[in-house]
């Protein structure tokens, strides 16, 4: 688009329509800090410097103005909310752009999930930039509804909906040279292909990054980041509710700043818990300050690196051209919002969104109800003793990676049972979107669960029904339970449901305010504390260990995977 309209105004022959005055900028370009005016005419910054007039007026003396905030790597559905509402929870605290994966509706709902979170996104102060989902299902050994190959790629590309290639997570594909996989990523060539390649190292890693996806979020330690930053990636420093690294990685850019501009700090999966309590990318900042990151440093991992790694143009810094997204902090380190302008337009003050977003428009495609499974049959849910040593996933809290441990069995009546004393819960996923109703069962150690059963359809990342129980009947509750709300979450002992929280969109999200969802969600994490699970979001950790592409044992509807042994793996060892 042309912009030489903007000439008089830049030039201050003509007023603009915003003026801030006398703020201290954040210059992520310089890397340095200016008092300098900034002038906005139809949502372009037009000039920075004296001179210039402007219809409405801002006196910023005493606040420091950073570019809107970018997201490098979000899933909107993790949050349980849809668009809008997840707009109304990070608009107020300074983001105004979000690089949004939504493989997990288009798990659920196939292509036509992809284009409905496209068209709830319309409209809304907040860029959603679309990935395309590379990886649907993740791996061989998940169910999802539809397949997605190359053609329903090219669609959804040629379509508009997407902006760049989501996380190519079938790295064995990868590696392997394998055709579908290789396809995809020939479909997307010219555009930002962002990677999964948690622990790959050595040639393997240099195999990964030959491909083209440059854009890596699993990097858990300083000489996983290190290695993948020399290798030529992009470091995503993912900073999510249930998978905090920053900390880990952070000497990477507090050790050599100028790393910066191939570093961003990320979400990837945020519950509205976690954005209520802590906050979202004025979060990050604070705490990357808090580690003792130059705060400048920090700003521009969230600014100015994620739109220059997606190629979007005038956008993540403070400049003539650039987009007025523009957002007024007390300070860097402290982060408290004053105003958020979105394309020169004030949309929050205060932590508060000046526009209602409540009314906004969920497109009809992400309503769609899978099948009714009907109830669960008890005695499918059993596991006879057939053996000496069962293989049991271990769980370690805060951390997506989970360990393949092997341990005797306990056994009542010639089946395997769940135990407290060597903290060992059934662990069931059913599938959901076909109407197989077809189980994997398994056991998984660390969890603390004492009594009753938990779960949910927010199950990585096919998103069938995944439940953790101390006995048969309760996780049959659960589960008949999540059948008739069409998804959600459920706390149940016996025959008694303790808590739910229905998800009406493709058993992901709901329509209600993140503050409201906060409520709800703390009232089933604490349902499940009093069962015995630790950890500050149980239902978030539980959801992780059905994504079979991340190491080690994992169960999905499909029995145990351990994608480092081929696939498939026996209970019994």
């Amino acid at each position: 688009m042309s912009l030489r309209h903007l000439l008089p105004h830049a030039l201050g022959e003509r007023p603009c329509d915003l003026l801030i005055r006398g703020a201290l900028v954040a210059n992520v370009l310089s890397m340095e800090m200016e008092r300098v005016d900034v002038a906005v005419k139809d949502g372009v910054i037009v000039g920075l410097g004296d001179g210039y007039e402007a219809v409405s007026q801002v006196d910023a003396r005493g606040l420091v103005l950073i570019p809107g905030m970018l997201d490098g790597h979000v899933h909107i559905e993790s949050s349980w909310m849809v668009p809008s509402r997840f707009a109304q929870a990070v608009v107020p605290r300074g983001t105004t752009g979000v690089f949004a994966d939504p493989h997990e509706i288009a798990n659920v709902l196939g292509p036509q999930g992809v284009i409905g979170m496209y068209e709830s996104s319309r409209g809304l102060p907040l860029d959603v930039y679309l990935g395309c989902p590379s990886c649907v299902p993740a791996s061989p050994f998940e169910s999802c509804k539809v397949p997605m190959g190359v053609e329903e790629l090219e669609g959804l590309r040629d379509g508009g909906y997407c902006q760049h290639l989501g996380e190519m997570m079938n790295y064995p594909g990868v590696l392997s040279g394998d055709l579908e996989v290789w396809g995809k990523l020939e479909a997307f060539r010219g555009m930002p292909l962002t990677a999964h390649a948690p622990g790959l190292s050595g040639r393997e890693l240099c195999a990964y990054i030959l491909s083209g996806c440059d854009g890596d979020h699993e990097a858990t330690t300083l000489e996983e980041g290190l290695e993948k930053l020399r290798r030529g990636m992009w470091v995503m420093m993912r900073e999510g509710s249930a998978a905090p690294d920053l900390e880990a990685l952070v000497p990477l850019v507090k050790d050599v700043p100028s790393r910066c501009s191939r570093c961003m700090v990320v979400s990837d999966d945020l519950d509205a818990r976690t954005l209520m309590e802590r906050g979202h990318m004025d979060h990050k900042v604070r705490k990357l300050c808090a580690l003792g990151v130059d705060p400048l440093v920090a700003v521009r991992m969230v600014t100015l690196s994620p739109a220059e790694y997606f190629r979007i143009p005038r956008l993540g810094a403070l400049a003539p051209g650039y987009r007025a997204d523009l957002v007024l902090v007390d300070s860097i380190p402290d982060m408290n919002v004053v105003m958020v302008f979105k394309d020169g337009r004030l949309v929050a003050r205060e932590g508060e969104m000046v526009e209602d977003l409540s009314g906004h428009p969920v497109s009809p495609r992400l309503a769609e109800r899978g099948p009714d499974l009907g109830e669960v049959d008890l005695g499918s849910l059993s596991v006879p003793a057939e053996g000496d040593r069962i293989r049991v996933i271990g769980f370690t809290p805060g951390s997506l990676l989970t360990r393949e441990l092997e341990m005797a069995p306990p056994v009542l009546d010639g089946q395997v049972v769940p135990s407290r004393e060597p903290d060992l819960a059934k662990l069931v996923c059913r599938e959901r979107h076909r109407g197989t109703s077809r189980m994997g069962l398994g056991f998984v150690k660390g969890l603390g669960l004492k009594e009753g059963a938990f779960g949910g359809t927010v199950s990585h990342d096919a998103h069938n029904a995944i439940v953790a129980g101390m006995d048969d009947r309760s996780i049959k509750t659960v589960l008949d339970r999540l059948n008739h709300l069409g998804g959600g979450v459920v706390v149940a002992k016996g025959d008694r449901v303790l808590a739910e929280l229905a998800l009406p969109f493709g058993g992901l999200m709901a329509d209600l305010p993140a503050r409201d969802l906060a409520r709800l969600q703390e009232e089933v994490d604490l349902t499940v504390a009093s069962l015995g699970v630790s950890g500050p979001h149980p239902c978030m950790a539980l959801s992780f260990l059905s994504l079979s592409v991340i190491p080690e044992l994992k169960l999905t509807d499909r029995g145990y995977i351990n994608l480092a042994r081929g696939g498939i793996v026996p209970i019994w060892v």
